[in-house]
């Protein structure tokens, strides 16, 4: 095996754990950790939202896209606290970041081939039911809403 791609094992056992014999990763694994990612995330968000004073409901809906930055997706009561909340909070982008990247894997993996459009964006959504998370084709403004 080569170095390189023996790294890139260790990588990938690290995040999933073992491959199958095959030596490929199954899917069911892949979703099984975008949901706890997304479950952390989740509990991540809702105690810096507590921190500054907002409760869900009303659901929050935060949206990346290629074109924009991470903001809110949705007219929301508190919508200007929830702009400052997400200003600079480089530890929200980042855990954002990591749901994103294994949904995008579980996306990949189910339409092996496909070539997404540009303007697919990455929601979450917390709500009183909990997260979701999900993709779709959105056109970014300054503050997100569209």
């Amino acid at each position: 095996m080569h170095a390189s791609q023996a790294g890139q094992d260790s990588g990938l056992h690290n995040i999933f754990g073992p491959a199958a014999d095959t030596g490929a990763i199954p899917l069911t694994v892949i979703r099984r950790r975008a949901k706890r990612q997304l479950s952390r995330f989740d509990k991540f968000a809702r105690e810096q939202l507590a921190e500054i004073g907002i409760a869900i409901p009303p659901a929050i809906s935060l949206i990346s896209c290629p074109e924009c930055d991470l903001t809110i997706d949705n007219r929301h009561p508190q919508l200007d606290t929830l702009l400052r909340w997400i200003e600079g909070n480089t530890l929200l982008a980042k855990n954002f970041k990591e749901v994103e990247v294994l949904f995008e894997m579980v996306r990949a993996a189910e339409l092996p081939g496909q070539t997404f459009p540009l303007s697919s964006c990455f929601h979450i959504g917390l709500t009183s039911a909990g997260p979701v998370a999900y993709f779709e084709e959105h056109i970014c403004s300054p503050t997100g809403l569209a």
